[in-house]
């Protein structure tokens, strides 16, 4: 049902004060002459609903109509439909369920604490929790209650239990909550750090290195072009190319990059993933620097390694804005097979013939 992701979060905080608002809407009972003209489908539209009805968290009102042809009638008149039933009609009952009952430990650990607006950010990752983590996300909002300016890594968090990975799975779910319950979890992360390559082989100094995004703008470089690259692997394996730096665009961190102002003013070229999101990525980095062309990304590429491409697990299909008509013609194609090319994918020597010729 459509409107599932729409109104779930709230009903999420909703459900922090007692039972989440159900849709209602009346149903229009037919009229003594509809009912003389197809009794037979009026009794299967009752049926229907009767039936609908019974499920858990519907409600179905009833009004009775005496017709003077038909005697006493009693029909269907108005359903409310609570969350229960939309997460069971959407396939959601499951992560429903799970939500629900992070919601009242939330409220019973912390009940003075102003919970909505965290509950209703962090929904949409609390009902892709599974049952095991609800005890966990309890341990580590109690530790960073504790604990709440401890200064540790988020790497370093001490919960039984509760390894590095499962916080970065789940940050998304800790910190609005952490937010709302201690106004932050008190822990630090490591920065994001770019990967840069000067691939003129006459320039002097370090020629790869890493850096955060405020040294990458303090850096003294005026290079004709910057290639951006999706994916660490192609940025490390890139051929010398006279006055041009490759940078390491961190996926949907490449946007960015549009702070640096040696960056704006070269020519700039994107290399990315032939998938939806390489495709979202693109237009979103052009959407801040307008002068960005694409490389290998397009349906000849596509058709020459095609062998190589897999089944994209889960293709975005919203609105994508700032792309050539051959770009958004490539990413129909990809929409349309669930197809995904990664860059590492596609032959070596030949990815990198065409990007020398397409920056020379």
């Amino acid at each position: 049902m459509r409107v599932w992701p729409r109104r779930f979060p709230g009903w999420l905080a909703e459900s922090l004060d007692g039972e989440p608002t159900p849709l209602s809407w009346p149903l229009q009972p037919p009229s003594e002459r509809e009912a003389l003209a197809g009794p037979d489908r009026v009794a299967a539209w009752a049926t229907a609903w009767q039936h609908f009805s019974e499920r858990d968290d519907v409600t179905l009102e009833w009004v009775t109509r005496r017709w003077p042809s038909m005697g006493r009638q009693r029909l269907p008149q108005r359903v409310s439909v609570g969350p229960r039933a939309v997460a069971g009609l959407s396939g959601q009952r499951a992560g429903w369920s799970i939500a629900c009952e992070v919601v009242a430990m939330l409220a019973h650990g912390w009940p003075q604490a102003p919970l909505v607006d965290g509950v209703s950010e962090a929904a949409r990752g609390l009902v892709k929790l599974r049952a095991d983590d609800v005890g966990r996300l309890a341990s580590v909002l109690g530790w960073l209650s504790a604990n709440p300016d401890s200064g540790l890594f988020e790497r370093e968090l001490p919960v039984e239990g509760v390894d590095t990975k499962w916080f970065e799975r789940h940050r998304s779910v800790v910190e609005p909550l952490a937010d709302a319950i201690i106004g932050g979890t008190g822990l630090r992360r490591h920065g994001v750090r770019f990967r840069v390559r000067d691939l003129d082989p006459s320039s002097p100094g370090a020629a790869d290195f890493s850096v955060t995004l405020e040294e990458l703008k303090l850096l003294s470089m005026r290079p004709a072009r910057v290639l951006i690259s999706e994916n660490l692997t192609t940025v490390a394996t890139l051929p010398p190319l006279t006055g041009t730096i490759a940078v390491h665009g961190m996926g949907f961190a490449a946007s960015s990059l549009a702070d640096v102002a040696w960056i704006r003013s070269a020519d700039v070229f994107y290399w990315g993933d032939l998938d939806s999101y390489g495709f979202q990525i693109l237009g979103q980095t052009r959407s801040v620097l307008p002068q960005v062309r694409s490389v290998l990304m397009d349906s000849d590429t596509l058709a020459s390694a095609r062998a190589l491409a897999v089944a994209e697990p889960r293709t975005f299909k919203g609105e994508i804005g700032h792309l050539t008509l051959a770009e958004r013609s490539t990413l129909a194609l990809i929409r349309a097979e669930g197809l995904r090319l990664e860059q590492e994918r596609i032959p070596r020597a030949a990815a990198h013939s065409a990007i020398l010729e397409a920056l020379a």
